[in-house]
């Protein structure tokens, strides 16, 4: 097995880009194309609170990948709450609707229990264990979606958590992994997301994130992003503070306010990473999405996360003509 190791995602996606040409084999999948590596990969993030990736060929969209993490804590599967920041997300729907393998409806409802709320409680009475499972593969209904051909099963099938030095350590399983979208794009955020949320909900310091991909690829149409980047894309400010999402206190208030927050609700949010990250950050994007993108950029300063702050301001400046 091959392992990718850096301080953040901007270090690992640099490793991985680069090392793909060197170990990739060309396939043919369903989807067209690939360079693949030839075995599983395990990419493993030291710091994953420093999640966002400020590669510019990349362009990956930091409103989508924030929003869509704080969707998935709410334990959704309605797209048409998410697809307003990447329209194409609302082509995986079998339904129109929804989408089949969300990840954070099988977190928290599909299976009729709450599984965060089940890790939170086992971890705080057991913190040694080596139990702290979440599933997102449903071998009951998932075989039988495969076989109907729906456009949406779940990639990231398992997720474990340990404590490990007081720590709170995550480890990803997953079956296939575009390089682009998945791994160093969305996955890199909202899973990171997950094991801060859990993090804090314990009052534990966050540990690494490690991430086995089973399959790990990138498509065609991506290959030129393998080309050298300059060492600018890779070696980006680092953001040694954070702005936490929750606490051991507030993080039931915290789940309450996600779900209310994607419902519409006009209110003061008690959970201050939705008041002053995701509110700003859902104004911001209105701003732009009317057209005044200029005006949008000027008002990052008001979300609430150096970091966050930073990737917005800069993926709306490439758009300001």
């Amino acid at each position: 097995m091959l392992v990718i190791e850096g301080r953040n995602v901007n270090e690992v996606y640099h490793e991985a880009m680069w090392k793909v040409p060197i170990y990739g084999v060309k396939q043919q999948t369903r989807n067209g194309g690939v360079l693949a590596f030839p075995t599983p990969v395990c990419s493993v993030y030291t710091n994953p609170w420093e999640r966002m990736l400020y590669n510019t060929k990349r362009d990956a969209n930091p409103f989508f990948h924030i929003m869509e993490g704080l969707w998935m804590l709410a334990g959704e599967n309605r797209h048409t709450l998410i697809s307003g920041y990447a329209a194409n997300i609302a082509n995986y729907s079998d339904d129109g609707v929804t989408l089949n393998g969300a990840y954070g409806h099988r977190w928290r409802n599909h299976f009729e229990h709450d599984q965060l709320e089940w890790i939170i409680d086992h971890l705080t009475k057991d913190p040694g264990s080596r139990r702290a499972v979440l599933g997102m593969w449903d071998p009951m209904e998932d075989p039988k979606s495969v076989d109907e051909g729906s456009l949406d099963v779940p990639c990231n099938t398992h997720v474990y958590f340990r404590v490990n030095s007081s720590n709170l350590e995550m480890t990803v399983c997953c079956r296939s992994n575009d390089m682009v979208w998945g791994t160093y794009g969305a996955n890199a955020v909202h899973m990171s997301m997950l094991q801060e949320f859990v993090a804090d909900a314990l009052g534990r310091a966050i540990g690494k994130y490690y991430q086995i991909s089973n399959n790990l690829h990138i498509y065609e149409p991506h290959w030129g992003l393998m080309q050298p980047q300059e060492d600018s894309e890779r070696l980006v400010p680092y953001n040694p503070q954070r702005h936490q999402l929750t606490t051991p206190e507030g993080w039931k208030q915290f789940l309450v306010d996600c779900s209310d927050f994607f419902a519409g609700k006009e209110q003061m949010f008690e959970s201050p990473f939705i008041r002053l990250v995701a509110v700003p950050m859902q104004t911001i994007w209105r701003l732009h999405k009317m057209g005044a993108t200029e005006v949008a950029a000027r008002n990052t300063h008001l979300i609430h996360d150096r970091d966050i702050a930073r990737a917005c301001a800069l993926w709306l400046g490439r758009r300001i003509k």
